[in-house]
């Protein structure tokens, strides 16, 4: 078996709403005497929107109405008695700011009391604002724009901040107050406002015992082994892991790195031995001064001591398996013992696979899934994701040659057995600079997730452009063991 390059790519989310009504007497749809459960509309008056002009609003972030003529209106989908309504403008006319006033509360009847008021900007201004996700019910969050002109948000769907600001005026928008038990972070949160902006993005989630959420930062590329480790020292003494080195754009090589938990980092790098017999003694002596083993560079080894890490570290050196059933009788029968698998290695003419144990407890299990490298990113993430809801994080794809037929590729997934994770996928599209690649990794270690990698998909066949992503893996509720950290993500 030999790994095959990390070729993946995104999902869109899809969003299901399910609406559960109690169950009555009879077994049918109704309150716990039977009787139907009522459901009102929720609408208003739209006043003063100016002629060719439309205005986007939305109810509870999600019923979203373009209306394009002064008068009533009504949100196509009704809510249950009794339950909230939030109407909010998610998108301003040219021109123009509305407003909404009386619009929410909790649906007692139909609702046509919704205001929503347009009036034309001051000559020369435009409007700033954008759009909340994952806000929880009941919750607010406060922004600023510019350091100042406070904006209270207590719904998802659209906001727009109360003072307009002059075109070509710069705009930065900024959280002031997270909502409790959430954390919201910014997206494309400034810039120069040309025109009204409305592509200001909040995204919302909850804050979850056992999440962690990783710093990055690039530093020079260096490949060389004295250069290397002065630098992974250096770094590492300031908490900071070394990832791998990579091309964050076509000419912009970095050296990536990672800090997720309260520890540092210790580097050495030990030239390769002869042969399987050789790595292994190296392994295990390195091992038991609780360095564990990170990674191969053109002539060395390197290892890493993590200060809170579970040192010591034993490790077996196994046969390569060309097959996909020999590998997976393998790593379960390996990981039922503690042992991961940290890849494949040819040294002495021989390939072997490399196992690893610590003092954590983990005990590993492993699945093989579809390839999906030929697929759309969405294919991939609802892969994944099934996977993830079961307690199981992507490894990477792997090529078995002694495979029937074309049907080599496999994903690899791994769960350890003896906590109780999940993991969620997010695939975003690749940047094109070191800048934008550390700006969006920590946008997301904000929200817990952890830097996968780049990932390419080619849905219309591998003659065709692939679809470039960065993939990101979020572990709720995991800790201790490697499956719940930052690694190398090539």
């Amino acid at each position: 078996m030999r790994r095959s390059p990390a070729f993946f790519r995104t999902v869109p989310w899809l969003l299901l709403v399910a609406l559960l009504a109690a169950c009555g007497g009879g077994g049918g749809d109704g309150d716990s005497d039977g009787s139907p459960v009522a459901a009102y509309t929720i609408g208003g008056q739209l006043r003063g929107l100016a002629t060719g002009q439309t205005v986007s609003v939305s109810n509870n972030g999600i019923d979203t109405l373009t209306l394009g003529v002064n008068g009533a209106f009504n949100f196509p989908t009704s809510v249950l008695a009794n339950a909230a309504y939030a109407v909010t403008v998610r998108s301003h006319p040219a021109g123009q700011r509305c407003s909404v006033s009386q619009g929410s509360g909790n649906a007692s009847g139909n609702v046509a009391t919704v205001e929503v008021s347009c009036e034309a900007l001051a000559s020369n201004t435009v409007t700033i604002g954008g759009s909340v996700n994952g806000l929880g019910t009941g919750k607010v969050v406060e922004l600023q724009n510019n350091g100042g002109d406070d904006l209270t948000v207590g719904s998802n769907g659209g906001f727009t901040f109360p003072t307009s600001v002059s075109v070509n005026a710069a705009y930065a928008v900024s959280v002031l107050t997270q909502p409790a038990g959430q954390t919201c972070v910014l997206t494309q949160a400034s810039g120069t406002a040309s025109a009204s902006v409305s592509s200001v993005v909040l995204t919302c989630r909850n804050l979850v015992a056992g999440v962690v959420r990783p710093v990055y930062l690039s530093d020079t590329y260096r490949e060389d082994r004295a250069g290397l480790l002065a630098q992974a020292n250096a770094q590492g003494a300031s908490g900071y892991a070394y990832l791998t080195g990579f091309a964050a754009s076509g000419n912009d090589f970095i050296n990536l790195y990672v800090r997720d938990l309260p520890t540092t980092y210790s580097w050495e790098a030990l030239d390769p031995p002869g042969n399987a017999a050789g790595l292994l003694a190296q392994l295990n002596a390195q091992g038991a001064r609780g360095f564990a083993h990170s990674t191969f560079l053109v002539d060395s080894v390197v290892y890493v001591r993590d200060a809170g890490g579970f040192a010591p570290f034993s490790h077996e050196l196994l046969p390569s398996q060309s097959s996909s059933a020999g590998f997976l009788n393998q790593a379960n029968a390996q990981g039922d013992r503690g042992f991961f698998f940290l890849g494949e290695f040819t040294i002495g003419g021989s390939t072997v696979a490399i196992y690893s144990r610590d003092s954590s407890g983990a005990r590993y299990t492993y699945e093989l899934q579809t390839t999906t490298t030929a697929a759309t990113p969405d294919t991939f993430l609802a892969q994944a994701n099934a996977q993830g809801r079961q307690g199981y994080r992507f490894i990477g794809e792997y090529a078995f040659s002694g495979n029937p037929g074309n049907d080599a590729f496999r994903n690899v997934y791994v769960r350890d057995i003896a906590q109780s994770a999940t993991f969620e996928y997010l695939a975003l599209p690749a940047t094109t600079s070191t800048s934008a690649l550390v700006a969006q990794a920590n946008t997301e270690g904000e929200l817990g997730s952890i830097f996968h990698g780049p990932v390419m998909f080619f849905p219309g066949g591998f003659s065709q452009p692939g679809v470039a992503r960065h993939l990101y893996v979020r572990p709720v509720q995991c800790s201790g063991t490697w499956i719940c950290r930052p690694a190398s993500p090539l």
